[in-house]
């Protein structure tokens, strides 16, 4: 029987749709599964840096409050001398750092003072013990406070044997002569796991002293850990080179009780998380000597199921810990396991109605839509809570940093001062930086204009990295052309964010030799009825370590470095170079490099700028300041805040101002006293435990148009910068809007202007 062409061409069509949706199929899974493997090493990749970063941060404070602590004691600032004054900055260090467990001093005689964190008479408290040595005679005294400093008691104890030169730590830092870290260990007083670092002090003319140490808890190392979203079963754990857990999601699995009731740290092989010793023994290292140079990636199979793992070290030698990281490949591949059939009768059914090819085309162009928005949305979330998280700390370190400005300090002392405040200047700008750099790829960066000196900007820049030349040995040098203009009219911040992404790779990379920044006018435009314009070309050259024509091609791509081991090696995100070629463009400039390999680089940055002609005296016509005719009301100020550093540091700020400061801790307590009785300004942190700041003010706005009362002017004290917060905080009622780090003279500024009138 013969068959209808139609039936045939019918057969033929559909089967050449099902061949070609077959092959469609085949590929995109195959292509799906390949992506997503590469994705899922870079996440764990990513999680690993991000994690040793954040790790690294909660313990460098310890370090650099134990070189500190030698400084001044070299210098009798803190001395044992002067035991009150030593008590008293230690405590100051407990309440600047909240991982600080303890502080002390323990002198060459066996003398020791020591401020601890744990009170066992009052939870939460403080534990002071001071041992004396004066004429053969030995007193021991302990004091015990509460959480908000309250005085418990004074005692003394005759039967204390406690030298603190017999101690580990003591013994160590004396034997290495140097800052040392002990391997971590179970506190005995908080029984909490934790890690000291030690440093011995001498005296002006040499002689030993003692050993200043720092205990810093770790078990929020844990705490973060739980928080990572590797993926829906994936975790992440932190372990020693000798096989001690470190940190975990469940800090309770950080403790063993061993066979003498002693609490000590758990051993790896001890953990019964099974997943995490299958994926140790995928390393096919031994348990003890978990030795790391580089990232290792491996793969194994546990009860049918298989997972990818990766293990990396961290950077600073003196951690010898390993992160590890274990991600079922389920967890990314299982949906296109479970969705192959479905796909499979899709196309079939496309056969039948060609429009639904159409319309599962769309479906996937949509899918990919969405997670493309989806990727947008995280990094957004991400950045912002990374603002957030800098910013905070940020505003303690440069607020403390102007405080400590307005001290008595010698030439050098203030040199230091001002080099710390610039390079914190630097790291707050190149928050923002990195914060805006998708506002640039979107089309959506708004540049300043406003004049500015150019040799100060200049020199700025360069004063960021002269301590760190010096130390290197390296001839760092700048030079303006003749005849170049001084005042120009710009974007001062973005220009010296160039100059100092270009210097500080080229201090970093140079190991001998010279950085030379110079600038000079490359074009000059000249108008009749405007101001003039030039053309400026800043170059920065370096005799450093160079880079080959291939790996040219790819340092200016977000996220790259011209060798996969530069960032371990040099530290670095990759985005220095990235930012700097996108502001360039942005002014109207370009940013080009040249280099060879062992010789040095050469980077050349381009841009336009007005001239600025205008006069730079901002006097008034008597070139006096007037003084105000009536003294000022006191009035009364609130300042909501939940970060304890900065309600310090915003009260010192403030503490001489005409008008009464009161603190409170969080949203809930800010209403509660202010609708008991009303203050006249309110500062008002916007991300808080509870109750946030957006919500404090919605409350207190409601309040007011309710019982008709004048509404109180609340400025927005946040460490969110994104245009987006500060938008939120003006629809929520805020009245201003003041983003971190705020400087003391922003913040009385502010209640000037507030409570003027």
């Amino acid at each position: 029987m013969r068959i209808p062409a139609k039936y045939t061409l019918t057969f033929g069509f559909s089967g050449l749709i099902i061949i070609l949706a077959a092959l469609i199929i085949l590929s995109s899974t195959l292509s799906s599964k390949a992506v997503l493997a590469r994705h899922a090493r870079t996440i764990m990749a990513n999680i690993a840096s991000y994690t040793i970063d954040k790790s690294q941060s909660h313990l460098d404070p310890a370090r650099k409050a134990a070189r500190l602590t030698l400084g001044l004691s070299q210098h009798n600032i803190v001395s044992n001398n002067d035991i009150s004054s030593m008590v008293a900055y230690f405590y100051e260090q407990l309440y600047l750092y909240p991982q600080f467990s303890g502080i002390y001093f323990g002198s060459s005689n066996g003398e020791f003072v020591m401020a601890s964190r744990y009170n066992q008479l009052s939870k939460g408290g403080y534990f002071t013990k001071i041992i004396r040595k004066q004429e053969g005679k030995r007193t021991v005294e302990k004091i015990f406070k509460t959480s908000n400093d309250r005085f418990i008691r004074r005692e003394f104890d005759p039967g204390d044997t406690y030298d603190p030169r017999t101690r580990p730590w003591f013994r160590k830092a004396v034997n290495s002569n140097a800052l040392i870290w002990t391997d971590p260990y179970i506190f005995f007083t908080s029984k909490k796991p934790g890690i000291t670092t030690a440093n011995p002090v001498y005296d002006a003319e040499g002689r030993f002293v003692g050993v200043i140490g720092v205990d810093i808890e770790i078990d929020k190392l844990s705490t973060f850990i739980s928080k990572l979203n590797v993926s829906e079963h994936g975790r992440a754990f932190i372990l020693s080179r000798s096989g001690d857990l470190i940190a975990h999601a469940d800090v309770d699995k950080l403790k063993h009780h061993g066979d003498d009731e002693k609490i000590r740290l758990t051993k790896i092989d001890e953990l019964d998380d099974t997943v995490a010793r299958e994926a140790l023994r995928s390393l096919n290292k031994p348990h003890g000597n978990l030795s790391l140079t580089e990232p290792v990636f491996t793969s194994f199979t546990l009860e049918g199921e298989k997972y990818n793992a990766m293990f990396a070290p961290f950077v600073e030698s003196q951690w010898p810990w390993i992160i590890g990281i274990y991600m079922p490949e389920d967890d990314y591949l299982g949906a296109i396991k479970k969705n192959s059939l479905l796909n499979i009768l899709i196309a079939v059914f496309a056969v039948g109605i060609a429009l639904s090819a159409g319309l599962m085309v769309a479906r996937k162009l949509n899918t990919a839509r969405e997670t493309a928005e989806s990727a947008g949305l995280a990094k957004s979330q991400f950045l912002a809570r990374m603002s957030h998280e800098i910013r905070t700390p940020l505003n303690a370190i440069l607020g403390a940093g102007e405080l400590l400005a307005e001290t008595k300090l010698d030439s050098e002392q203030r040199r230091l001062v001002a080099i710390n405040q610039s390079a914190g200047e630097h790291l707050r700008d190149l928050v923002s930086a990195v914060l805006d750099i998708s506002k640039i790829e979107a089309g959506r960066y708004r540049l300043e204009i406003t004049p500015f000196d150019l040799y100060a900007v200049t020199e700025k820049a360069c004063r960021v990295f002269t301590l760190a030349a010096r130390e290197k040995g390296i001839d760092l040098k700048w030079t303006i052309e003749p005849g170049t203009p001084e005042r120009l009219m710009g974007d001062p911040t973005v220009f010296r964010q160039i100059l100092v992404n270009l210097l500080g790779n080229a201090v970093k990379f140079t190991h001998e030799g010279a950085v030379r920044l110079s600038v000079n006018t490359l074009e000059r435009r000249t108008y009749a009825d405007a101001p003039d314009e030039v053309v400026l070309e800043c170059q920065v050259e370096d005799t450093g370590i160079g880079v080959t024509e291939d790996q040219m091609s790819v340092i200016f791509e977000r996220f790259t470095q011209a060798d996969g081991s530069t960032s371990r090696k040099y530290g670095g995100s990759g985005l220095g170079l990235s930012i700097s070629r996108n502001l360039a463009r942005l002014m109207g400039g370009e940013l080009t490099a040249s280099s060879r390999p062992g010789k040095g680089s050469a980077f050349r940055f381009t841009a336009p700028f007005t001239v600025d002609d205008s006069a730079e005296s901002t006097q008034d016509n008597n070139g006096t300041e007037q003084a105000s005719s009536s003294p000022v009301q006191p009035r009364r100020v609130l300042l909501v805040e939940d970060d304890e550093r900065n309600r310090l540091l915003f009260s010192m700020f403030l503490m001489d101002i005409p008008h009464t400061l009161e603190t409170a801790e969080s949203g809930e307590e800010a209403l509660k006293r202010h609708f008991s009785e009303p203050f006249d300004l309110i500062f008002m942190d916007i991300e808080m435990p509870g109750m946030d700041g957006y919500q404090t003010t919605e409350a207190i706005r409601a309040r007011e148009a309710k019982e008709g009362l004048p509404p109180v002017p609340v400025v927005a004290v946040t460490a969110h910068a994104l245009l987006e917060a500060e938008e939120q905080c003006a629809r929520s009622g805020c009245t201003g809007y003041l983003p971190k780090p705020l400087s003391k003279e922003a913040l009385r500024q502010a209640v000037d202007d507030y409570l003027k009138g």
